[in-house]
């Protein structure tokens, strides 16, 4: 079985609305149920999430969202708008 952290990074949902509460609220209880059924326990889920899967996603997503600004992961460089002519 994997470790419980990374389990959580293929898992978590990525691509939700920061400021959707409810989404938020319902990706946590699908997390949950999907921990369980992957033999993982409630104890385990809520160590990995600092107490509280809801502010665990929020906090992933705030990250995730901040680092999306025109650059891929680790380029110093903003993407290259296509058919823009360097010359």
């Amino acid at each position: 079985m994997k470790n419980i952290s990374d389990w959580l990074d293929q898992n978590a949902n990525d691509d939700l609305n920061p400021d959707d509460v409810v989404a938020i609220e319902q990706e946590a209880e699908i997390i949950r149920a999907k921990a369980e059924a992957a033999g993982y326990s409630a104890v385990e889920l809520d160590d990995a999430c600092g107490g509280d899967v809801s502010t665990y996603l929020r906090s992933r997503l705030s990250v995730s969202s901040e680092n999306i600004d025109g650059k891929m992961a680790g380029d110093a460089s903003p993407i290259i708008t296509p058919g823009f002519n360097q010359q």
